[in-house]
């Protein structure tokens, strides 16, 4: 039943996971994570303040009224305007933008007015018009096409050369929620837009620090030296431009601007201000909005109330203040746009409270961030493991509630990283799809699984015991089986040379780094061939193939891994030249017991039985014969397809029963290395008969062919070191002291 089960949540965690990142990545689930989730976001957050530096002067209704004007501005007199300059001059506004497009013009003096008031503000920002076209061209060979333009339609020649700056201001219109506002339209030769100009002008007094930083990190010059004094909108503009310009070609700058900034030693409030400018240059053209509220959430005053009330203009000294249509109530609006605060009754937040709120964020330095791709779905894996696990270790009424309350926890954590952070994780794809799908699955199977042990455990005890104890048995029937299954199988065993020294020569975390790609080397040829990694020590590693039955084809897999395996070292070690980790490797064939070993609250899949230790004790034998490959009899018996030499018998450390051992030698080699291996073949038959001055002989013969033939180095130096007699009771075995 316990193995059932987590097959079940596997299943429900792989097919959530692959789900919910499939639809994650499709544009419709994106718009509706955009349009659903980012909404609940802000509304869980609640309204909060806006800046006070930032204020929108509405032209409303109510401003028409009182001035028994159309509520039309193309009908009012442009002395309102000029009025309206004078009076923000008078009360000391910073900046003041336009979110009118000034592209007629009026009988009489009133555009010489308007523009002469425009010229002694000194700091006023106009509307300029994003028109896409379409434009027909010509290739060389004749054929026809067309072509999407950009073109920014400027205002009145005579207003544009009088304000300080003109800037475009795009934004979608319904059905297209506004989310994002552009900072720099590429399109447009990376123009900067109307929130991001009034911004850099309201803040120019920290220009010359930050162009400063900029031009000493690339060491190049900026072409205006960032002066903002007296300077016409054509230059205004070009310095943005061209800073955006070093950001784009420089992708290191961002991080380096902020370092220096952090470590500059400024003031609080200027710090602040440098690494607001720094990511405004340096992130990507667009933003998304984080709004204050609904409509109205950035203070606004109606037109009218600046013209007539001194109590009101004293509160705009110092403010940075956009000028544009928006309306209390929705039946008088002009420019409204679909929002996550549009309402039911179709009030939407106006064109001009946009600007401002971008504005207001870039001068707080905050923003919605939504995750990377990857963080993203890291997300929702994280969301899918949690709901499997509850699946895995609840059943019946108790999925729902803690799936339910999982779910809680999860929108509670985005909400407060949303309202402190800004920081956006997904919403729609979790809560309406992977918990849907979780309590669909996980209750169904829950109800399976119980019925059928209710049906099983009550048809075998119901008629011993009251069914108050067999619902109790039928409870808690499952547990964690202990032990395992007999198998037949081979182990293979490692161990990397000169391990010991490079973990003292290196860092931790370098020899990390090392290990895992030597791993990687070692691990692979094993999947490859179908074997499991059962134990990773230090620089050893075990493997296993094993199986119910004896099977040829385990021994042939394991064979054929530990060959690529040490191929695959040699590949590691020429990558590493500085740090070769040399391996060898051990096989032994035999039955093992493979299942749950341990106690407590420890446990461990691995394999048990004499094979382990037997396979360790060959895999070191590699060490005095000098060979990297080394295999029992057992592995090796009725394998076709290998080339193997016997390297004799040997009773291993803490064993009673001689093992033959063979080193798997390279395929396809040559008659001659076949003819030096039949010489070897007779020294060891030669050595097992206790004709050891003559097996001497022929393994001294070996080395004229192969000087750095181990196994012969072994059997010289053993024979030399045993010259007297042979042994009593001599059967060919050597008895190994050591391990």
């Amino acid at each position: 039943m316990r193995y059932t089960r987590t097959n079940k949540a596997l299943f429900l965690l792989i097919i959530t996971i692959l789900v919910a990142i499939g639809l994650s990545i499709t544009p419709q689930v994106q718009d509706w994570e955009e349009d659903t989730g980012l909404s609940w976001l802000f509304h869980a957050r609640g309204v909060t303040p806006a800046p006070q530096s930032v204020v929108v002067i509405s032209i409303d209704k109510s401003s028409s009224s009182h001035f028994n004007l159309p509520n039309l501005t193309r009908k009012w007199p442009r002395i309102l305007h000029v009025d309206l300059l004078n009076r923000l001059k008078k009360a000391g506004a910073r900046v003041v933008a336009f979110d009118i497009f000034f592209k007629s013009s009026r009988p009489g003096d009133q555009d010489a007015r308007l523009a002469q008031a425009i010229k002694a503000s000194g700091n006023i920002i106009l509307f300029e018009f994003l028109q896409k076209q379409m434009a027909d061209t010509v290739d060389q060979q004749g054929r026809k096409s067309s072509l999407m333009i950009n073109e920014l339609q400027t205002p009145l020649e005579i207003f544009a050369n009088a304000a300080v700056a003109l800037a475009p201001n795009p934004l979608p219109k319904v059905p297209v929620k506004v989310s994002q506002f552009w900072k720099f339209i590429p399109e447009a030769g990376d123009a900067p837009t109307l929130p991001v100009v009034a911004y850099q002008i309201y803040m120019q007094a920290y220009l010359p620090s930050f162009v400063r930083i900029v031009e000493d990190l690339t060491g190049k010059k900026l072409s205006s030296g960032g002066r903002t004094e007296s300077r016409g909108h054509d230059k205004t503009v070009s310095l943005m431009i061209e800073l955006r310009e070093f950001f784009v070609r420089n992708p290191w700058l961002l991080d380096a601007v902020i370092n220096k900034t952090d470590a500059s030693g400024f003031e609080a409030g200027k710090r602040q201000t440098l690494l607001n400018l720094a990511r405004l240059y340096g992130n990507d053209a667009t933003q998304f909005i984080s709004y204050y509220g609904p409509a109205r959430s950035i203070r606004t005053i109606p037109f009218y109330q600046v013209l007539a009330s001194d109590r009101v203009l004293k509160s705009l000294k110092d403010k940075l203040v956009f000028v544009g249509f928006s309306e209390r109530r929705q039946w008088e609006q002009q420019d409204g746009f679909y929002s996550v605060y549009s309402n039911r009754q179709g009030l939407d937040i106006s064109g001009v409270e946009i600007t401002a709120s971008a504005a207001a964020n870039l001068m707080e330095g905050i923003s919605v961030q939504r995750l990377s791709l990857g963080s993203h779905f890291i997300v929702l894996a994280v969301f899918s493991l949690l709901s499997a696990t509850v699946y895995l270790y609840t059943r019946g009424i108790g999925l729902p509630v803690v799936m339910l309350l999982l779910s809680g926890l999860y929108f509670m954590i985005a909400s407060q990283l949303f309202s402190h952070l800004g920081l956006w994780l997904p919403l729609t794809v979790p809560l309406l799809v992977q918990l849907p799908a979780v309590l669909l699955l996980g209750m169904t199977w829950n109800y399976q699984e119980l019925n059928k042990e209710r049906n099983n455990i009550q048809r075998a005890f119901g008629y011993y015991l009251p069914e108050t104890v067999v619902d109790r048995l039928a409870r808690d029937i499952a547990g964690h089986g202990l032990g395992g299954q007999l198998m037949h199988g081979i182990c293979l065993s490692t161990d990397a040379q000169q391990y010991t020294t490079l973990s003292e020569q290196l860092t931790p975390q370098d020899l990390t780094t090392l290990m895992n790609e030597y791993y990687e080397a070692i691990f692979k040829p094993v999947r490859l061939h179908g074997g499991i990694i059962s134990d990773v020590v230090g620089d050893s590693v075990m493997a296993l193939w094993a199986g119910p039955t004896e099977e040829r084809q385990h021994r042939e897999h394991a064979v054929r891994a530990a060959i690529e395996m040490l191929e695959s070292v040699k590949q590691f070690n020429r990558q590493h030249p500085d740090y070769e980790l040399p391996t060898r490797v051990g096989l032994h064939y035999g039955t093992m017991v493979i299942g749950n070993v341990g106690a407590v609250d420890h446990y461990e899949y691995r394999a048990v039985g004499d094979i382990v230790n037997t396979t360790s004790r060959i895999e070191g034998m590699n060490k005095y014969l000098g060979t990297r490959l080394l295999v029992s009899g057992e592995v090796i018996d009725g394998l076709e397809g290998f080339s193997a030499r016997n390297v004799g018998r040997f009773i291993l450390k803490g064993k009673t029963v001689p093992l033959q051992l063979f080193e798997i030698c390279r395929e396809n080699e040559s008659q001659g290395t076949r003819d030096v291996w039949s010489v070897f073949d007779h020294a060891i038959e030669l050595f097992q008969s206790g004709e050891w001055e003559k097996a001497r002989q022929e393994f001294a013969r070996v080395l004229e062919y192969k000087p750095d033939d181990g196994p012969s180095h072994f059997y010289v130096m053993y024979c030399d070191s045993n010259k007297t007699a042979t042994p009593e009771n001599w059967h060919g075995v050597i008895n190994m002291g050591e391990k």
